[in-house]
């Protein structure tokens, strides 16, 4: 709505009007004007980069030659529209150096510029950056606002349905989780119990051997996270996406108490904090598991 709102072209008192050439253009993701700014690894996910087309892992980092990049394009004058405007998201993503390169072009921005630099992590950015935006709270959308939303664009009602379960409050990710994403996060929610019941250490180690590069064990720590909250939300009484993972997740919140999946979420979040801070993936993605294989021991 408010990209819209910088972009759209119809009078004043219509804005956003949602029809013009404008609104429909951001609609489509086509907008010249509109330049979105976010990590490889986001982008992947958002089915806007093949990982095939990468030399490497896709970086969880925006680097200094992406933000110089964004300057060259916001240094032209707008195509289409009224303003050119840039989302950098998640701008915690910035690292160091990009974050001192974008501070020159928001010291002095071109007039018909706006900036948009979304963050769950403001105070993890510089505080001379900090300093130059204006802060506007936002709240995460409801998972049947981003049901309903989802359903406007196309997407089949059951799947928006669990794709809104999934999204954490936020619709890019929603639109990120297509029906073969989900399907494979699945799968990796099923290896993770098998890994954590196992027998013997042999899947655990296997599991972090296989997404043992730092990018796939944060996603792999981050799904286990996702997954431990929705069996705390089972035993609460609440109820979880009407997926194939619904069975599941009533029997193992059935038999784990709460403390003991409490411990769990913490061994996830330290898990994830160590991968931010360049902890080694392979190792921190084993300790996690093993973790979990101990707790779920008693």
């Amino acid at each position: 709505m408010w990209r819209r709102a910088c972009a759209v072209q119809a009078p004043e008192e219509r804005r956003p009007c949602g029809v013009c050439p404008g609104c429909s253009a951001i609609r489509r993701g086509v907008h010249p004007d509109v330049t979105w700014v976010l990590p490889q690894a986001e982008a992947v996910a958002r089915g806007l980069v093949s990982r095939g087309d990468l030399e490497a892992a896709p970086s969880r980092e925006i680097r200094v030659d992406e933000v110089r990049a964004l300057s060259r394009r916001l240094s032209l004058a707008p195509a289409i529209g009224r303003r050119k405007v840039a989302i950098v998201t998640p701008a915690e993503a910035l690292n160091e150096r990009a974050q001192n390169t974008l501070l020159k072009t928001l010291e002095e921005p071109a007039a018909v510029t706006t900036f948009v630099l979304v963050s769950s992590e403001p105070d993890s950015l510089l505080a001379t950056v900090r300093s130059r935006c204006l802060r506007v709270q936002l709240t995460p959308l409801r998972a049947e606002i981003i049901e309903a939303l989802l359903v406007e664009r196309g997407v089949p009602a059951a799947e928006a349905k669990q794709r809104a379960a999934r999204a954490g409050g936020s619709l890019g990710r929603g639109l990120a989780l297509d029906a073969e994403e989900l399907t494979r996060r699945e799968g990796l929610v099923r290896e993770l119990e098998r890994a954590a019941s196992a027998p013997d250490e042999r899947q655990a180690l296997d599991l972090a051997e296989a997404h043992g590069e730092r990018e796939a064990a944060h996603e792999v720590a981050g799904i286990a996270q996702q997954w431990t909250r929705d069996l705390l939300v089972c035993q609460a009484g609440g109820a979880v996406d009407a997926n194939e993972l619904g069975e599941l997740a009533q029997k193992v919140a059935s038999q784990n108490p709460p403390g003991r999946l409490l411990e769990q979420a913490a061994a996830c979040a330290d898990a994830l904090e160590a991968l931010d801070q360049n902890g080694n993936g392979r190792l921190q993605l084993e300790r996690l598991l093993l973790r979990m294989r101990e707790m779920r021991r008693g």
